[in-house]
């Protein structure tokens, strides 16, 4: 394999086993980090904005959040040890057989989340936020790792038509209320919505991607195409539902659903981009490669268009005893999109606090786009400061499976 083929390679895999800090904080939101995701019925106070919009009915008093940001990047194939494996060596016929059987049939799979938040304000049942975030995928066609790995073999064909990818960028302003519904010998029950104003910064997605390459006795050709829209501005409303139930005994559970409307019409800049780049009649015995090689790169103005944020179901159960409190959360996004999966999410969550002051938290996630992960912080609340602080890791127990690694940290004023 030639040098600049290899320096791809060890580039992908290294972007792929990249460090990822805290997916998912918002203000406060290194707490439901540090255990794991599970917080759709833990949630109060400013968080239950965020979480489960009804919880505001049962966070009396109210709070303050900070701004904060967060990056998280995973992906589906290689792992820390990989990379380490990969890098500044050789590589084996075996070497290269692993490295090509960690991609799965459908690909190398890159999933990216920003997220940051502005002031928020909690008073009683009632909440204002303001956040942003960034979403991204994409989807490169393992044949494009079968030939940086071993060539392109005589007589054989390599397709990447499975290649895809998109993601946005939003700004949200969220005015979020909880109202009791129900107080009797069953507890406590309400229901909640977050109503948002949406400005959209950046949208983008593949339209259409194919490309080839066939090797034969006398030439080699090959063809690539890619048609992408993009757009710079656009507006819309967002709408997130909620409902809690806080039954005796300690236990509460909570129901979510995310962007049940959260539509952008998009119509600042609104472009189609196509590149395309054929080739044929590569031999050793044509030196005009300018003949044999055309590229094409052409931009043009389109109509604008609108799109939705993705939809997610949420269903979650707690128990607090006071001193312990321990979180479960099923997570299923509702489509496959930047920032979403199809694929259901168990999510496990605990919280310990042996001093009222500190409290150690650590949680699991199971499923989803990230797999298995593992995550661990601890709270502290000084009087009328919290601040939440936050570790996790996808991939296995151990640290060379690690697909990524994930810190938060959030204060909030509490008045």
């Amino acid at each position: 394999m030639n040098t600049s083929l290899r320096t791809i390679l060890r580039t992908v895999v290294l972007v792929a086993a990249t460090v990822a800090i805290a997916a998912q904080v918002h203000a406060g939101d290194g707490r439901a980090h540090a255990m794991g995701g599970a917080y759709t019925a833990a949630a109060r106070g400013l968080d239950a904005a965020t979480w489960n919009p009804a919880s505001l009915a049962f966070s009396p008093g109210g709070g303050l959040g900070l701004a904060g940001a967060a990056l998280d990047l995973s992906n589906n194939s290689f792992t820390l040890a990989r990379y380490n494996e990969v890098s500044g060596a050789e590589l084996s016929q075996a070497d290269k057989e692993r490295l090509l059987a960690d991609i799965p049939e459908e690909g190398f799979r890159l999933d990216t989340t920003a997220l940051g938040s502005g002031v928020g304000v909690h008073v009683g049942n009632l909440a204002i936020t303001t956040r942003a975030v960034a979403a991204g995928r994409g989807n490169l066609d393992r044949d494009f790792f079968d030939l940086v790995l071993f060539g392109n073999e005589l007589g054989e064909t390599v397709d990447f038509a499975d290649t895809w990818g998109d993601g946005y960028a939003v700004a949200k302003a969220g005015l979020s209320w909880g109202q009791p519904i129900y107080e009797g010998a069953l507890g406590r029950m309400a229901v909640g919505a977050t109503a948002s104003y949406l400005y959209g910064a950046y949208e983008m997605h593949v339209d259409e991607a194919y490309g080839s390459l066939t090797t034969s006795m006398s030439e080699i050709r090959g063809e690539a195409f890619v048609a992408a829209t993009t757009a710079a501005e656009g507006r819309g409303l967002g709408l997130d539902l909620g409902a809690t139930w806080l039954a005796p005994g300690g236990w509460s559970f909570g129901l979510a659903l995310d962007n049940v409307l959260g539509s952008v019409s998009w119509t600042g800049d609104v472009e189609r981009h196509e590149m395309r780049v054929t080739a044929a009649d590569l031999n050793a015995l044509n030196d005009d490669l300018d003949d044999a090689v055309a590229d094409a790169d052409t931009s043009y103005a389109v109509d604008g268009y609108s799109t939705n944020l993705p939809r997610r179901l949420r269903l979650g159960v707690a128990h607090d005893s006071g001193s312990l409190l321990l979180a479960a959360d099923w997570v299923q996004g509702l489509e496959d999109r930047a920032g979403s999966s199809i694929t259901p999410q168990i999510n496990l969550g605990v919280e310990w606090r042996p001093l009222g002051f500190l409290a150690p938290r650590g949680g699991m996630m199971l499923g989803g786009a990230g797999g298995f992960g593992l995550a661990g912080g601890v709270g502290l609340d000084l009087w009328w400061l919290e601040i939440d602080l936050a570790v996790s890791h996808r991939g296995g127990f151990s640290g060379g499976d690690t697909r990524g690694l994930g810190f938060g940290l959030s204060t909030q004023l509490i008045f």
